[in-house]
């Protein structure tokens, strides 16, 4: 092939690949036009419908219509996403080979160096104009390609979580140790045989809490803590103590499973059937109740105040209130959480020792028993559009601490006597507000964390990424579950996928009819419950991802369901529990009212529920 017939087909090929670009360009836009104006979830056929929902409630047929549409407009968005990224490949690849093309041309031009000619103007102009048309070319190329990044960000907007009040919920513990230590833990619990936790005076407290004063005072709060040999020597915490309390964010391990028995399944928050005490919480907060022993911990927090609170299980009594202040911050700008989170979403842990409490400007502290301040420190101004909402959970020696924001993920392992950091580990995660889980299978435990686009593992002592999958999207608020060697992960607008751990990890099944915005799923003798933002329970065979019987309530779930006692406890925002049998059939045992709204996931004491409502914290007990 001569020179001059490469040139040509150099010519060619730029004009083809242009023309090619020119038109994913304008199919972009037009793209990203339509998002703009045209959304499936504000449509006036969804609204009608949903109006005439209002007026029969009771209408399936109309129900079924809405979830269809509602499947529908999920398949869109994957579809868009599909579409978009295709788009922008499409897009680059065109400009490439235009802009390769061209050089190829030009080049042969040069080479082949034709004669001037009396058209020698005539071919200035032309280059002239065409410079012009490549400027304008290249405008809309750029164009596009904002549009294309516009529609993403709208995607996400528009479908991932909207709201993340209480993004760590629930599930199972019965696999977080061996069977056969779970079984003897459960029946020394229902016996009383449990190894008695060593009490500690108030006498003792208070010395210990005057020895270690000298380094946590209110000087050096903010600087990075430094070990004391005068703190007290700590009993190594066991699976049996965390079995016997509630001592974090969906109970033991994070896991959504309480073993706690003769729990109430019946009351009324408005008449006061069988609340056995009330009390308003100060602060706002959407925080769930965590208790260890006689005590139960919130938290509350505005713009201008952060404070940790322990109540009195038998009476309510506020027992003390800690003031977390004087906490030195980074420079930047300070992070203000919409409404719907505030500043005191995440839930505190204990290990019946200390308490630690960490709220959405980043503030971590960690206090004793008598609210006593052992340390506390910034983890830096969290580049969170809802503040930092994940929940803290401890094993051992350890407090982890999932800190995924839009500037770049991380897991953080802090000792918990001094505050010192064990260990960081960085990830390629984006934002979210789901909370750390632990898992056990069976010769070791994982460290197991749900975010976009991953679920990931990591060795708890040393940080170690273990294994990790990409099977997530959005913006992530559910916790992942886990049962019987098996990791459940799920988010609105993704999918509900099965995980196999291990190097590499599987995904045994997934699906994406019904997914959680906010409440986490939980899984317990080959069932899998799921609970949805629009008011659908669904439960599914664990082991196959069937779904075996659905539940639809007039109101959205945004706190993780829990089993306690042989029973599924979903609690919706109206503040209506709604008790399920666990079992292959749905048997609905109850739908006990609060009269107050709340986002909280339940806590678990023996022959008790705490439950916080939007202002106020209730003992539920027969």
């Amino acid at each position: 092939m001569s020179d001059r017939e490469k040139q040509i087909l150099a010519l060619r090929t730029a004009y083809i690949s242009g023309i090619f670009s020119l038109i994913i360009c304008l199919v972009m836009l037009l793209n990203y036009w339509q998002l703009k104006t045209v959304d499936p979830l504000e449509s006036e056929v969804l609204k009608t419908m949903v109006e005439r929902l209002q007026e029969d409630t009771s209408n399936d047929a109309l129900k079924t219509e809405i979830r269809n549409l509602d499947l529908m407009a999920r398949n869109a968005y994957f579809t868009n996403q599909w579409q978009i990224r295709t788009g922008a490949y499409l897009l680059i690849g065109g400009i490439i080979i235009t802009v390769i093309a061209l050089r190829i041309y030009y080049s042969l031009k040069i080479k082949i160096a034709e004669p001037e000619s009396s058209e020698t103007k005539l071919d200035i102009e032309l280059l002239v104009s065409r410079r012009w048309i490549l400027y304008t070319i290249s405008i809309i190329f750029g164009l596009a390609l904002i549009a294309a990044f516009l529609s993403i960000d709208h995607l996400s907007a528009t479908y991932a979580i909207t709201e993340t009040t209480n993004k760590k919920e629930e599930i199972p513990v019965r696999q977080i140790i061996p069977k056969d230590a779970v079984e003897k833990a459960v029946t020394e619990v229902e016996e009383g045989k449990t190894e008695e936790i060593p009490t500690v005076t108030v006498e003792a407290q208070a010395e210990a809490s005057e020895e270690i004063q000298g380094s946590a005072t209110e000087n050096d709060v903010g600087k990075e803590p430094v070990e004391t040999s005068k703190t007290a020597p700590t009993k190594e915490i066991t699976a049996a103590d965390l079995l016997n309390n509630y001592p974090s964010f969906r109970g033991p391990f994070g896991l959504g499973i309480a073993h706690q028995k003769n729990i109430p399944t019946s009351w009324d928050g408005a008449s006061g059937e069988n609340v056995k005490w009330k009390v308003k919480i100060p602060l706002p907060g959407f925080n769930s109740p965590v208790i260890w022993g006689n005590q139960v911990f919130v938290t509350g927090a505005d713009n201008a105040n952060q404070s940790i609170y322990c109540y009195d299980l038998s009476s309510g009594n506020l027992l003390w209130e800690h003031k977390v202040t004087g906490i030195q911050r980074p420079a930047g700008k300070p992070i203000k959480p919409t409404e719907d989170t505030g500043y005191a979403a995440p839930t505190v842990t204990t290990d019946g020792k200390y308490v630690y409490a960490i709220f959405a400007t980043g503030d971590l502290s960690c206090v004793d028993l008598q609210g006593n301040r052992i340390w506390a420190k910034n983890m830096g101004i969290p580049d969170n559009h809802y503040g930092h909402s994940s929940s803290l959970l401890l094993w051992k020696n350890l407090l982890f601490i999932q800190f995924d924001t839009n500037a770049g993920g991380k897991v953080l392992a802090l000792d918990t006597s001094s505050g010192n950091q064990v260990w960081e580990t960085t990830r390629t995660s984006k934002v979210s507000w789901a909370s750390p889980i632990l898992a056990n299978l069976g010769d070791h435990y994982e460290l197991v964390l749900s975010s976009s686009p991953e679920v990931a593992s990591y060795d708890p002592q040393t940080g170690k990424e273990l294994w990790k999958l990409n099977c997530l999207s959005g913006e992530v608020g559910p916790s992942p579950g886990f049962d019987n060697g098996v990791v459940y992960a799920a988010n609105e607008y993704a999918n509900l996928v099965a995980i196999k751990p291990g190097n590499p990890a599987t995904a045994i099944w997934e699906t994406n009819e019904y997914l959680p915005e906010v409440a986490s799923p939980v899984a317990m003798d080959g069932l899998l419950f799921i609970a949805t933002s629009y008011g659908v329970v669904a439960c599914y065979d664990a082991s196959n991802g069937e779904i075996l019987w659905e539940y639809e309530a007039e109101q959205g779930f945004y706190a993780s369901p829990v089993i306690a006692d042989g029973k599924a406890y979903l609690l919706d925002m109206d503040g209506i529990m709604h008790i399920f049998a666990i079992d292959k059939t749905m048997k609905l045992i109850g739908t006990p009212e609060l009269g107050e709204h709340t986002v909280g996931t339940p806590a678990f004491a023996p022959g008790r529920i705490l439950l916080r409502g939007y202002d106020h914290l209730f003992c539920i007990g027969n």
